[in-house]
């Protein structure tokens, strides 16, 4: 057994029930000022490495732009961990939640969306210091409590603001531009290039636009009836869809290929395969010429009477990871063979990193071993609301789950 584990299993229990006792602090997003800013103590004993900066990076939600979840030479926290810091307003907060966030020289991006007290809806753009939480610098937009996910990439960030995708500069939050369609979509970023899907030009729209000034590179429909998925993409192709898995190509928008198949997350690249959620199903796709490979069902635990893969999967070289109806399921990447599933009791988007899998789920954040899915640490927090569509960011020894708040745990 791993050393990191035997040290946070000799503590039995004490992780989640000691870090929320130990009064992990927070910043306050009203006023940006330390509210008890403490670190809580989780494991009695154990020796925990507070970071004095984060310098790893996290570009954009699901990590890449082929959305693999799969963090490179980066070891997130596991065996004894502790609170950094949380940021967000303090208590339980309808139509409260925040987006999934990014990283990069030691600053977290993240957006923040809210309901105040007199029904004022209002968005919020931050930079935070990834190892205290202090706000660097914050951006308001009213009219909309809509929080996406961020990318930074060349000196900007990319947020969506309810149904608006702006670019702000990364050291002083000063808006650069703003697209003029709506976004349905999370964004990726791939080299210089924005993916993001929108309702503009009589319906569902892929479109490409540059990171730099927002302008449009080219537009292409999208078979979405609902909600479209967020885009992946890998060499010259951009995946996305909803009613169907369609290819398009990156430099002119032309359809490559289309898959009669309904779409419930954003695909996944990886090798010469698109993975992509399809109902109570994992399918996988030939990325050349979109020919099914293979389906498999997950697992589900009867919690739900139609349960769905609808937070996307991770993936390494060889294994998806999927997340339906409370349980984890790991599937080959190659034939789509069932390698265990276990129950979990919350639902969430994994992320992996070193060999562990991070999720979080109403109350609960959680690291897994990707091996077996067995538990490595849980850490029970004040949330009440869905996180669907959020994802954690792993750092060097650091994980943030942006939920109701945001919260930082190191180890």
């Amino acid at each position: 057994m791993d050393s990191r584990r035997r040290s946070f299993l000799a503590a039995a229990g004490s992780v989640a029930a000691g870090a929320v006792a130990g009064c992990p602090g927070f910043l306050d997003s009203d006023t940006g000022q330390n509210g008890n800013n403490t670190t809580g103590t989780a494991v009695e004993g154990a020796s925990i490495q507070i970071p004095e900066t984060v310098e790893s990076t996290y570009p954009q939600y699901q990590y890449d732009a082929a959305n693999t979840g799969t963090v490179p030479d980066v070891s997130g926290p596991t065996g004894a961990i502790t609170s950094l810091f949380e940021f967000g307003q303090s208590g339980f907060v309808p139509g409260h939640r925040m987006g999934s966030p990014s990283l990069r020289d030691g600053r977290l991006y993240l957006t923040e969306g809210r309901i105040d007290g007199d029904g004022t809806r209002e968005t919020f753009v931050y930079a935070l210091d990834a190892v205290d939480g202090t706000r660097q610098w914050a951006k308001m937009y009213r009219g909309t409590n809509g929080a996406g996910p961020t990318a930074v990439t060349g000196g900007n960030v990319l947020a969506t603001v309810g149904d608006t995708l702006v670019g702000l500069d990364a050291d002083t939050g000063t808006e650069r531009w703003t697209f003029d369609r709506p976004v349905r979509s999370g964004v990726t970023v791939d080299d210089d290039t924005v993916y993001a899907v929108g309702t503009g030009d009589g319906g569902p729209n892929l479109y490409a636009l540059s990171a730099a000034d927002g302008a449009l590179s080219w537009g292409a429909p999208v078979d979405a009836d609902a909600e479209p998925v967020t885009p992946a993409a890998a060499g010259d192709t951009v995946y996305a869809g909803g009613n169907s898995l369609q290819a398009f190509d990156a430099t002119t928008g032309e359809t490559v290929w289309s898959a009669d198949h309904g779409v419930t997350t954003p695909a996944t690249v990886a090798g010469d395969r698109v993975v992509v959620g399809s109902g109570t199903a994992v399918r996988a796709f030939d990325r050349n010429d979109g020919t099914e490979l293979w389906s498999s069902e997950v697992e589900t635990y009867g919690n739900q009477e139609s349960p769905a893969v609808t937070d996307p999967p991770a993936v390494t070289d060889d294994t998806i990871y999927a997340v339906a109806d409370r349980g984890l399921t790991a599937l080959s990447l190659t034939g789509g063979q069932h390698r265990y599933t276990v129950e979990m009791g919350i639902e969430g988007t994994p992320v992996i990193a070193d060999g562990f899998i991070y999720l979080f789920g109403v109350g609960q954040l959680s690291c897994r071993a990707a091996d077996d899915g067995s538990t490595e640490w849980t850490y029970g927090t004040r949330q009440r609301n869905s996180a669907r569509g959020a994802a954690p960011v792993i750092g060097d020894n650091v994980a943030f789950f942006p939920a109701e708040r945001l919260y930082a745990i190191a180890g």
